[in-house]
């Protein structure tokens, strides 16, 4: 698409935008929603111009687009949520923490259901003695077991709800858990506190079970990215100036940790796209380059400045959990590769962008190949 906006001499977010019902009529209203978003923290307007129109001088400027598409559903979970007599809370899960908050994404859903500061929640996960969860992965852990804590949290909730409605003259669906209350509902007045609703209990913990829920959650996520690119054209050297992501995945639990993600697959792509390559050996199949001293990655000087922005609110919210890991990973290759074609004015036809390939597609250009 950017390649026919080039021919055609059009802004490429444009173009997209044209001929977006077209492409994804399904997901039209969130990409218009996400250009409008990532053209205004690139500043992109007044970035781009036509492919191959960098001025003079070596050093070429460029701008990319790209948008992408993911699945995302949550995995299969199940989750134990405890309150103990003297008030505490455990949630208890067979998961793993890849990295991707997992064990504080339990834990802000068990305290928020329970209107408990997240201190108070003891997130158990990594056992095989604790309830089963599925496989870890970027993309559908958090969602599944955010669905099956909900659950839990919410069923043993009503149990507590249910021995200490007597004390406050109240039914149990007139009572709600907040600010670290037992309360009737919007009456801060009429309350107890947790701790002296939990010795209502006794001297026995009470429990709730959850499994994930299919109506918190959904699958199908859109997401829009935008590279600034620096082309040495003597060099061939390519350096990343800015990097915008502009992700959806429904209901986002924690802003900072789905943030996250969007940076790791952001410096995941930028590598992909500019340095990891697997160079075999033709002849015999074997791997010539198979440890890191030879298959390159980014570093902290090589990723320039990402921006992360996720879309949240109506339209969004109410969707529930989505995946997230993987989404991002994907527009990094074509957005930083259209943005070096928006540079030196010519495709390099391959990832990686390499300064070798960059020379020979400007090659291309000074033999009279097509810009």
């Amino acid at each position: 698409m950017e390649d026919l906006a080039a021919k055609l001499n059009m802004d490429p977010v444009d173009f997209m935008l044209k001929n977006m019902n077209l492409v994804a009529p399904d997901r039209a209203k969130t990409y218009q929603e996400e250009f409008a978003k990532a053209s205004e923290l690139m500043n992109w307007k007044s970035k781009w111009h036509p492919r191959g129109k960098s001025g003079a001088g070596p050093l070429k400027r460029g701008v990319g687009v790209s948008l992408h598409t993911w699945g995302g559903r949550g995995n299969l979970s199940n989750a134990l949520v405890t309150i103990h007599p003297d008030g505490s809370v455990e949630t208890s899960l067979g998961s793993q923490d890849l990295g991707t908050g997992t064990r504080t994404v339990i834990a802000i859903v068990t305290a928020e259901t329970l209107g408990l500061p997240l201190e108070a929640v003891k997130v158990n996960i990594g056992e095989n003695k604790y309830p089963p969860a599925g496989a870890s992965g970027g993309s559908t852990t958090v969602s599944g077991v955010s669905t099956s804590t909900r659950r839990a949290a919410t069923e043993v909730l009503n149990t507590l709800l249910a021995k200490v409605a007597p004390s406050l003259g109240a039914t149990p669906d007139q009572l709600e858990a907040w600010d670290g209350k037992i309360q009737v509902k919007g009456n801060a007045a009429k309350s107890i506190s947790w701790k002296q609703a939990c010795a209502k209990m006794g001297a026995s913990s009470i429990t709730g079970t959850g499994k994930t829920s299919n109506d918190l959650m959904s699958s199908g996520v859109g997401g829009v990215q935008m590279s600034e690119v620096e082309v040495d054209t003597e060099t061939g050297i390519v350096k990343i100036i800015k990097h915008v992501s502009v992700q959806d995945c429904g209901l986002v639990i924690n802003v900072r940790t789905a943030e996250s993600q969007i940076y790791g697959a952001a410096i995941m792509g930028i590598t992909y796209a500019l340095f990891e390559e697997k160079i075999m050996d033709q002849v015999t199949g074997r791997c010539l380059n198979p440890n890191m001293e030879f298959y390159k990655l980014a570093s902290i000087a090589d990723i320039g400045e990402i921006i992360p922005h996720m879309m949240t609110g109506p339209g969004y919210d109410e969707r529930g959990t989505i995946g997230l890991g993987e989404p991002p990973v994907i527009s990094p290759g074509a957005a930083i590769s259209n943005a070096v074609a928006n540079a030196i004015g010519v495709r390099v036809p391959e990832l990686p962008l390499t300064p070798d390939r960059v020379l020979a597609a400007l090659g291309t250009l000074e033999k009279g190949g097509v810009a």
